[in-house]
């Protein structure tokens, strides 16, 4: 049982810094709208993203990647709700299967998600770049390269980490069901 308190440490590690970091971007944006001079010199380039305008497609991919990020500390908090019970061995508990499925499903909603936005996103801006700039010579080669580009391994990953929890609730809730059965036959 080393290995559920040492998941529990890392997974309060993991969302606690997650909360930590949120709260000094949240300032630091804060600081670019009420006090841009007192910014620290190292933040300095990134006060002409609020000095000027820029169209609304410019922040999709920017918002998306911030909705991402409460979607995956939201995830996070779901796992951290599991441990509770898996620590009391209570393997087949409802709010086991409850969490980890919630978990899962975001991550494999925060994946598709963000990939989808970027691809669309990445055909919006080769399409833009293709009419205003280039002049019509943008191929098909190049679009596919964008669409590479934007399928992140961390997407992936993502992915590949919410099927699984969606397939480990799935497996506790059939072992709960049989747990379940089991006892009404004794």
């Amino acid at each position: 049982m080393k290995t559920i308190g040492l998941l529990k440490n890392l997974i309060n590690l993991l969302f606690w810094g997650m909360i930590a970091f949120s709260i000094a971007v949240f300032a630091l944006i804060l600081m670019f709208f009420i006090s841009p001079e007192s910014i620290p010199l190292m933040f300095q380039g990134y006060t002409m993203m609020f000095d000027s305008f820029y169209s609304w497609n410019i922040w999709i991919v920017p918002f998306t990647n911030l909705l991402g990020f409460i979607l995956f500390i939201v995830s996070i908090y779901y796992l951290k709700k599991c441990i509770e019970p898996l620590q009391k061995r209570q393997f087949y508990s409802e709010d086991v299967i409850r969490n980890l499925k919630k978990s899962g499903r975001l991550f494999v909603i925060i994946a598709l998600g963000t990939g989808l936005i970027r691809i669309i996103t990445a055909f919006v801006f080769s399409t833009y770049a293709n009419v205003s700039v280039i002049g019509g010579n943008f191929g098909t080669g190049h679009q596919s390269a964008a669409v590479a580009s934007s399928i992140e391994n961390f997407n992936l990953f993502l992915l590949i980490i919410g099927l699984f929890l969606l397939v480990f609730s799935n497996a506790f809730e059939n072992g709960r069901l049989l747990k379940q059965e089991n006892d009404l036959t004794i």
